[in-house]
């Protein structure tokens, strides 16, 4: 059975040596940085201690990358139409790659994107490779996440539900509106988003095999072989000799992960953040604020047994149906504000929740505007609050990118950590509208059904 092969390659993969000594020698062999466009906020997921900016002028990154060897830029790319994921993509290369150039370190650059395959491919990598000009490199993809449950093995991407070890095309996330795909063998995957203009026999594979029994050299050698090469993992070894030899290798590489990739390339492991610990006396009087923007059917059985379980709460619904009347929508923003302010001033925790009956349009383009027509309406009722919460839980990633940037101004922050494993914590810059404030962006597709609820009743 697939299920116990795959359960037997993460219980052995478990016991095999730590590599991240080794790896952080051979990183500082010579001045790197690694910067991570994160298409949404959720990257941020299984590190610590690590800047995140959101806005890329020259001086902001010029001033990054001479202060850190490792940061995060929030792209929100995932809630842009193709040809603006393109743009920004070729606008960041070209910047990085003047002033890595100008600062004498070697760029290693990590289009961070969604472990369910979820995103703009290739098209936001094309970008940034024109943008780098590197036309000519070498393209590393490894979307494993182990904190969520995402492994590759025999070159077919699986998300874990339960003991079930389900191929990602067959699970609601490739039924995106805008996002969705047929293929879970990822050299296929390649050849459906590419729409064959990169056939299978172009995409390149590194097995366990090769990982776990041949060693650094051999893994070396199969990274040079094609311009793109997919990675099994389901273990963070497998991931750490991926990173060994990609140095090794010495060559330009666009790198194409999850989350678990960046811990093995950094040598960053996860750190769980007590943020009650963190609050003073007078901020745990507040209440607190968790806004539900993703729609993936895991965050609305959250929801469900949120509601089910928690009589403490105000619960707050935002109603979607409001959408193409502008005066309704703009009058329910206003209303929900005011509440959300009552609430935390009553030290009473709120969530505020969009309607769960998904509204599409009749192409791609038209349900991701209707997505973002949503989240400005959720940025709208965060702007207009006057009282600071104790806390805020975004839930879904367009929905916590939006929420931070236009709704808080959030021009910087740092991971302090993650709040539970998967779910990072920010601390909010002096700049935005409430500085200091833990802000905690959990992802649609992270934690069982209670994982809510128990994060909840901690921080209450």
């Amino acid at each position: 059975m697939i299920a116990e092969e795959i359960q037997n390659s993460i219980t052995e993969g478990k016991l095999l040596d730590d590599i991240s000594e080794e790896i952080k020698a051979e990183f500082y062999k010579k001045p790197r940085v690694i910067v991570i466009l994160d298409d949404d906020p959720t990257g941020t997921q299984t590190v610590h201690d690590v800047p995140i900016i959101t806005e890329w002028s020259e001086e902001t990154l010029s001033h990054t990358i001479s202060k850190h060897n490792i940061f995060f830029i929030l792209t929100n790319s995932r809630s842009l139409h193709t040809i603006e994921a393109y743009d920004l993509g070729f606008l960041l290369g070209k910047r990085l790659r003047k002033i890595t150039e100008l600062l004498g370190k070697t760029l290693i650059p990590i289009s961070r994107s969604d472990s369910t395959l979820r995103g703009h491919y290739p098209i936001e990598i094309d970008g940034l490779k024109k943008g780098l000009d590197w036309a000519h490199c070498k393209e590393v993809f490894t979307p494993a996440f182990f904190e969520g449950g995402r492994y590759t093995f025999n070159d077919i991407h699986y998300v874990k539900e339960g003991q079930d070890f389900i191929p990602v095309s067959q699970t609601p996330f490739a039924q995106d509106n805008t996002f969705g795909f047929k293929s879970s063998n990822l050299r296929e995957w390649v050849k459906e988003k590419t729409e064959n203009n990169i056939k299978i026999e172009n995409v390149g594979s590194v097995s366990i095999q090769t990982i776990r029994k041949d060693g650094i050299i051999q893994v070396t050698k199969e990274l040079s072989k094609k311009e793109i090469t997919i990675i099994n993992a389901t273990s963070p070894y497998d991931l750490q000799v991926v990173a060994l030899a990609s140095f090794k290798l010495n060559k330009d590489i666009v790198y194409r992960t999850a989350a678990s990739f960046i811990n093995a390339i950094s040598s960053i492991r996860p750190k769980l953040f007590k943020i009650n610990i963190a609050l003073s006396l007078n901020e745990r009087t507040l209440g607190g604020l968790t806004i539900i923007g993703s729609y993936v059917p895991k965050t609305t059985a959250q929801l469900n047994y949120l509601k089910n379980n928690n009589e403490n709460l105000a619960f707050l619904e935002f109603k979607v149906n409001y959408l193409h009347e502008d005066e309704e929508f703009q009058k329910q923003i206003q209303t929900l504000s005011v509440l959300i302010d009552s609430f935390i001033k009553m030290s009473k925790d709120v969530v505020l929740y969009t309607t769960r009956e998904v509204f599409t349009g009749a192409t791609k383009t038209e349900s991701l505007n209707i997505v973002n027509r949503v989240s400005s309406g959720l940025v709208g009722v965060v702007q207009n609050l006057t009282k600071k919460p104790k806390y805020l839980i975004a839930k879904g990633g367009i929905t916590s990118s939006d929420i931070a940037v236009k709704g808080l101004g959030v021009k910087s922050a740092v991971v302090a950590g993650q709040a539970i494993p998967g779910v990072p914590v920010w601390i909010l810059d002096t700049k935005s509208a409430f500085p200091g404030m833990p802000y905690i962006v959990f992802p649609g597709n992270v934690g069982d059904e209670t994982a809510l609820h128990q994060l909840i009743l901690e921080l209450s």
